[in-house]
């Protein structure tokens, strides 16, 4: 049994690649190969378990100090986008049919910062607004798949071609998919024709779990005529439009009120640094915490030796990632982790391009929405291409990524300055966000229990 854990990466500082005398002066030291190490005092054990976890924080660290910035950077640009893009230009660009709706719901739905999951209500809205099934399977394959705070970060741990192929690898995925959809996801049977007239039809009835506008988006062809919702002032993570924008009913001859610069920054800053790291707080936590065990157990080449890194290891990563919700942000810390313990590049980018395309919750919608026969398209699309992309980047383009080494990436005193102001930013942000979701989540469950709660659900 190893008494010490070894740091690999010279991400890791270098305290943590000492093993510890109290260790390595243990009883240990006299057991030969193939024999059974004695038994472990209490004290042997607080030492080791105490060495572990300084690997762990260390790299813990590490990682933070390498991806804080780049994700603070992410959610500004994800504010000045959620400022700019106008209501309702989401919906004009993808009604009707054909190849071009298909490419156009490619296409925007790279940038938007929505994960797997709150993805669901826009494509639920934008099938219900005259999106045909080929466009609405596009964007929600291509949105989760990466988006202008996980492009950043992937430049930062793997270099420019490996973050470059992600958006081009989700764009080929969705258009793909969106394409075979039109063609042959066509249901012939009761059960999907009553689905797809719900889709469409208006009022209460024909509405769908998850399909709910929100404040300040623009309301759909064909949507029902609803009242006007006042915006709360956190705005909705699955918005385009900036939160707070006066809404009327869709049969109301009131325009919707303009907006000067002033309030557009206000609900950019507010989307990009309030609603957006509350929304993912929880999953960046996990993330980098995962990762960060994995750097501090798992040695060098352990995976490359005793997993593999051929396709039948990217199969696995396809068979983990579809049902699983993995964030696309949060899953790269691990994937450089994964992939500095040996995994091959290609393995990680299936399991960065299939694992926060799809969870069990998109799959249920696409069901739901699309048809049986559709939803297998969608997911044999994505677990094919994933695989095939990961074949090709092993093949011609793993020479090409370059893991981040704190060591050479800081030795500028600039630089280094810089990504430690952006982690300590970040790490600021992620605290205050996820005491944000804790106060919010014992707001509804003392709402559920408050007397005469008879709407909670």
């Amino acid at each position: 049994m190893a008494c010490c854990i070894e740091s690999r990466r010279s991400a890791v500082p270098s305290s943590s690649r000492t093993c510890s005398t109290s260790c390595s002066n243990s009883d240990l030291s006299s057991v030969q190969p193939g024999m059974n190490p004695p038994r472990l005092g209490l004290r042997w054990r607080y030492r080791c378990c105490m060495t572990f976890m300084q690997a762990w924080w260390e790299a813990l660290w590490a990682l933070v100090l390498e991806s804080g910035m780049w994700l603070v950077v992410g959610f500004a640009v994800a504010g000045a986008m959620h400022a700019l893009v106008p209501a309702g230009f989401i919906e004009r660009q993808l009604s009707g049919r054909g190849a071009w709706p298909i490419l156009k719901a490619s296409l925007l739905g790279i940038p938007l910062p929505l994960c797997s999951c709150s993805v669901i209500p826009v494509a639920a809205g934008l099938r219900s607004g005259g999106a045909s099934r080929g466009s609405a399977a596009a964007f929600a394959i291509s949105t989760p798949q990466t988006g202008e705070e996980s492009i950043p970060l992937t430049w930062a741990l793997f270099g420019p071609v490996y973050a470059l192929s992600r958006p081009i690898i989700a764009l080929v995925t969705a258009f793909t998919a969106g394409v075979l959809i039109e063609l042959f996801g066509a249901e012939t049977s009761r059960t999907s024709a009553l689905a797809d007239s719900g889709a469409h039809s208006p009022g209460p009835s024909g509405e769908r779990a998850g399909s709910r506008r929100d404040p300040g988006e623009g309301s759909p062809k064909g949507a029902c005529c609803g009242g006007s919702v006042p915006s709360s002032g956190l705005a909705d993570p699955v918005t385009f439009a900036p939160g707070g924008r006066k809404t009327e009913s869709c049969c109301s001859t009131t325009k919707i009120e303009r907006r000067g610069w002033g309030d557009r920054i206000g609900a950019g800053f507010r989307h990009g640094f309030i609603t957006m790291p509350i929304d993912l707080a929880p999953w960046l936590a996990i993330g980098l915490m995962l990762a960060a065990v994995v750097t501090a157990a798992v040695p060098t080449g352990w995976i490359e030796n005793n997993i593999g890194t051929g396709i039948g290891t990217m199969l696995l990563m396809v068979l983990i990632g579809i049902p699983l919700y993995i964030c696309a942000t949060s899953s790269t810390p691990l994937a450089y982790t994964l992939v500095a313990a040996g995994l091959s590049p290609g393995a990680a980018l299936v399991l960065l391009l299939a694992g926060p395309a799809t969870n069990v919750a998109t799959i249920a919608w696409a069901i739901k929405d699309l048809g049986v026969k559709a939803t297998a398209i969608y997911l044999g699309t994505i677990a094919i291409v994933s695989v095939a992309a990961g074949v090709v980047f092993d093949a011609m383009l793993r020479s090409t990524v370059h893991l981040a080494e704190t060591g050479g990436v800081h030795e500028h005193a600039g630089v280094g300055l810089a990504y430690a102001v952006g982690a300590v930013l970040f790490t600021a942000l992620l605290g205050w966000s996820l005491v944000m979701r804790a106060e919010r989540w014992m707001e509804r469950r003392r709402a559920r229990a408050a007397p005469g709660a008879c709407c909670a659900h």
